[in-house]
């Protein structure tokens, strides 16, 4: 009897454990307008998708294969299809995690040029881990993966009056971002170039900061009514300015650091000087982060223009 209850109490929390996990990977969309949908994701990122003719593109695949199919299922339920095509912002991974799950249901996979070596490395490994590890439904590896590639721009134009447009805008989170913009709906994806309500991620190893700030005047003057960013609250455009107004701030303080060259610690300690503190930013572990790595950036740089020989050196004018 002991033993019955014993493995009965097992099964009962094994049940639990599959539930809750199949809790996480639920998907809950909102329609945005007819035909556009937008949701969060278990990892954290925002996906979208919106029927065009008689495709259905999806923006973002979420950070593994299991969120992947869970967005699958929820497009197939809210667009009546699976997903034409994946455009996948940036390679972080997550963003780029579930794409083997848009491949392996039949979607073709775009992103930026300069992103898709790292996005057919997401494809491949999903593909290989899958297979090695006899995963349940996992993608079926794909002998050779083809990845679309937006160079400058690209659009999806339908038989009905719904256009989108495809962007490349140059380096800024990564080297390789994306934003999709649905000018008839007034509808942007952003990716992580534009945030709500949370810090931008200025950490990682290719991100172009001075760059980046470049590109988001060019989302303010965009005409839209909605934006789908890549973490935080969908719908609100206030993230737009806010990341411009952090990202600039962040620059102009690494200017300042750069003259004093200051050790981690003092780094810390020069960021709650008046001069360096941003409004409605709190001196939070990431914070100091994103600044250290923007700061790192911009020394090594100096450094590099420091040791490199002048390209031009000034002619020596011959004597006449």
């Amino acid at each position: 009897m002991t033993r019955r209850l014993v493995i009965f109490t097992t099964l009962l929390v094994v049940a639990a454990a599959a539930a809750a996990a199949a809790q996480t990977e639920r998907i809950a969309s909102e329609k945005l307008v007819d035909g556009i949908w937008a949701a969060p994701t278990p990892g954290g990122c925002n996906v979208g998708w919106f029927v065009v003719g008689n495709d259905v593109i999806a923006i973002d695949a979420g950070a593994n294969e299991e969120v992947g199919r869970a967005v699958i299922e929820e497009i197939q339920k809210t667009a009546g299809k699976k997903p034409r095509y994946l455009v996948v912002t940036h390679a972080h991974r997550d963003h780029a995690g579930g794409a083997a799950a848009f491949e392996a249901a039949g979607a073709q996979v775009m992103s930026a040029e300069k992103a898709a070596s790292a996005v057919l490395s997401v494809l491949d490994a999903a593909a290989r881990g899958g297979a090695a590890e006899g995963k349940a439904g996992a993608s079926k590896p794909a002998a050779n993966p083809v990845v679309l590639t937006v160079a400058d721009h690209s659009l999806f134009v339908g038989s009905q009056s719904r256009r989108a447009e495809i962007y490349y805008l140059g380096p800024g989170h990564t080297q390789g971002d994306l934003v999709v913009v649905l000018p008839g709906d007034g509808v942007l994806f952003s990716g992580d170039l534009a945030v709500n309500g949370v810090l931008p991620y200025l950490r990682g190893a290719d991100v172009d900061p001075k760059g980046w700030q470049r590109i988001l005047p060019r989302l303010a003057a965009l005409k839209i009514d909605k934006m789908v960013p890549g973490h935080g609250k969908i719908g609100p455009l206030a993230g737009i300015a806010d990341t411009a107004a952090y990202i600039a701030k962040v620059n102009e303080i690494v200017v300042r650091l750069l003259l004093t060259n200051p050790t981690d610690t003092m780094l810390e300690v020069q960021l709650s000087a008046p001069e360096n503190q941003i409004e409605n930013v709190r001196i939070t572990p990431e914070h100091v982060a994103n600044v250290k790595a923007v700061y790192q950036l911009a020394r090594a740089e100096r450094e590099k223009v420091v040791s490199s020989p002048n390209p031009n050196p000034t002619s020596t004018p011959r004597p006449k």
